[in-house]
């Protein structure tokens, strides 16, 4: 079973980092790719061109080994829909279990995206859980499982929601402290903290 993480990545932070290995490892995930979209259609304007967004995502996953990166969104010259990509991995991994890991804010958001009602006929969906934000009680055409193994006995069509223990940092809160001259450290890896002082 193969898990893709998406997000803006804006910049990667150990919120993400540590999440996506804890998942790993809770899901049994043979790969777990974090997947940068290039332009998000949820989202203003990002602070990191999609070369800087790379390059701190290609220093995390030195630390981070276990996790890897997925290019296909943030190669696109068009804005970023999950559906594209969804169709894509299905493409490329027929007969392997796909995981979709959203967080919670973006589940309770998924109505909005485009052709959402379809995902379940390509992945799973894992829902990490968010502070703040409670779960709804649409499942978007999937069917709710609390068991691993469910996951992995079929390819598509299954929602799980992860009890990994969320790590709260936000991108927003990073671009804060970096605008008042704060300490990152405990935020971000220590390489990408060296990487945004020299930019």
């Amino acid at each position: 079973m193969i898990g893709f993480f998406g997000g803006s990545f804006d910049p990667v932070h150990f919120g993400h980092l540590k999440n996506a290995v804890s998942l790993k490892n809770t899901l049994d995930l043979s790969e777990l790719f974090l997947m940068p979209c290039a332009a998000p259609v949820h989202k203003n304007g990002l602070n990191f061109s999609n070369d800087q967004r790379l390059e701190m995502l290609q220093l995390a996953t030195q630390e981070f080994n276990e996790l890897s990166i997925d290019f296909r969104e943030i190669n696109r010259d068009s804005a970023s829909y999950t559906i594209e990509s969804l169709i894509d991995i299905k493409r490329e991994y027929p007969d392997t279990p796909i995981c979709l890991i959203v967080g919670m804010d973006s589940f309770i958001n998924l109505h909005t995206w485009k052709n959402y009602q379809d995902f379940h006929q390509h992945v799973h969906l894992v829902v990490i859980a968010r502070p703040g934000h409670q779960a709804p009680s649409v499942s978007h055409s999937f069917i709710l499982t609390q068991a691993v193994a469910e996951l992995h006995d079929q390819t598509a069509g299954l929602l799980y929601f992860a009890n990994t223990e969320l790590l709260d940092i936000s991108s927003s809160d990073i671009h804060c402290k970096m605008g008042t001259q704060q300490s990152l450290s405990g935020l971000l890896p220590e390489s990408i903290i060296h990487y945004l002082q020299h930019l």
